[in-house]
């Protein structure tokens, strides 16, 4: 796996985990903050991930990095 796979998996998981927490927060009268700082995590990672790739990012490339990451776990 490449770095910009590494940093693309970890900006969606980032970004998943920040969205599911803000909802959380907002259902449950509770501060975003954290959520918010998850997101702005996630983005920056995401923008790094960007640096990384000479074509930019691609929809394509999070189900590839995806099963990668899978197929190393299971060898």
């Amino acid at each position: 796996m490449s770095n910009y796979e590494i940093y693309l998996l970890t900006a969606v998981v980032l970004l998943i985990i920040s969205l599911l927490n803000g909802f959380s927060a907002v259902t449950n009268r509770r501060p975003v903050a954290f959520a918010l700082l998850l997101f702005v995590a996630g983005g920056f990672s995401l923008y790094y991930a960007t640096t990384l790739s000479a074509g930019g990012n691609l929809a394509a490339d999070i189900p590839t990095a995806v099963f990668k990451l899978y197929a190393r776990i299971v060898n």
